[in-house]
C-alpha cells in the first residue's frame, strides 16, 4: 500500500507518456501526454505548452479517482521513475485494458544551451539506417514538397519544459512527437522513452 506521504515524497514531478499497450502484442502512441503529479493530485497535459489541463485527478493507494472522489482506473508504481496507469477500454471492438507506460522527466543533463544545440547536427545509426537530426530548417527536398503538394515538410526543434530539452518532430505544420533528452554533449546526443521503441537511442555530432 502506497501512503499520501510516500507520493508526495518520491512521485512529485512531470511523467511523460512512452507508449500504450492494448493487449494485442503491438504498442501505440497516441501522442503528447504528460502526467504531473503533486501530492495526491494529478494533472493530464496533451498540449506541450501545459497551458491547459485535459483531467484532473487524485491518487488513492492504487486507484485514480475524479472529481466526485469516484474509482476510474487503477495505477502501478513499477519504480520511482516508471508508473503504469491502466485504463478500461476497447480495442478491435473487444474489452480490453491499456497499459499506458509513463516515465519521470528528468532534467537534461548538459552544460549546452539550446542555441548551441540547434547548430549542431547529430546522426542516429539503427539498422543500418540513418537519421539525421538537424534543427530548424525544412528536412524535405522542394521536389518532395511539390510532389506531396505541402509548403511544410519535415522539421526538427529543439523545445523545452522546465530543465528538460525535447528534441519536437513536425510533419506539415504539426506536431507529430516529442522525444525528452537525457543528456547532449559535443559528441552526442542520448534520447529516451522513444514512444513505441527503445528505452534509450544515441545519436552522434556529425562534423
Amino acid at each position: 500500500m502506497i501512503s499520501n506521504s510516500v507520493i508526495g515524497q518520491n512521485l512529485n514531478g512531470k511523467w511523460i507518456l512512452k507508449d500504450v499497450d492494448s493487449g494485442n502484442g503491438k504498442k501505440g502512441y497516441p501522442g503528447f501526454q504528460l502526467m504531473e503529479i503533486n501530492n495526491d493530485s494529478v494533472y493530464i497535459y496533451t498540449d506541450f505548452s501545459l497551458k491547459k489541463k485535459a483531467t484532473t485527478l487524485k491518487m488513492d493507494n492504487g486507484d485514480f479517482l475524479n472529481n466526485n472522489n469516484e474509482k476510474i482506473s487503477k495505477y502501478e508504481i513499477v519504480n520511482e521513475n516508471h508508473i503504469k496507469w491502466f485504463i478500461d477500454g476497447k480495442s478491435n471492438d473487444k474489452d480490453t485494458v491499456f497499459e499506458c507506460d509513463f516515465y519521470r522527466l528528468e532534467p537534461t543533463i548538459t552544460t549546452l544551451k539550446k542555441e548551441d544545440i540547434e547548430k549542431m547536427t547529430f546522426v542516429l545509426t539503427e539498422n543500418e539506417r540513418e537519421s539525421k537530426f538537424e534543427f530548424n530548417k525544412e528536412l524535405w527536398n522542394k521536389e518532395s514538397l511539390k510532389l506531396f503538394k505541402r509548403k511544410e515538410g519535415e522539421k526538427k526543434m529543439i523545445e523545452q519544459i522546465d530543465s528538460t530539452y525535447f528534441v519536437s518532430i513536425y510533419f506539415n505544420g504539426k506536431r507529430n512527437v516529442s522525444i525528452p533528452i537525457k543528456e547532449v554533449t559535443p559528441e552526442f546526443l542520448k534520447l529516451y522513452a522513444i514512444p513505441t521503441g527503445p528505452m534509450e537511442m544515441i545519436a552522434y555530432r556529425k562534423e
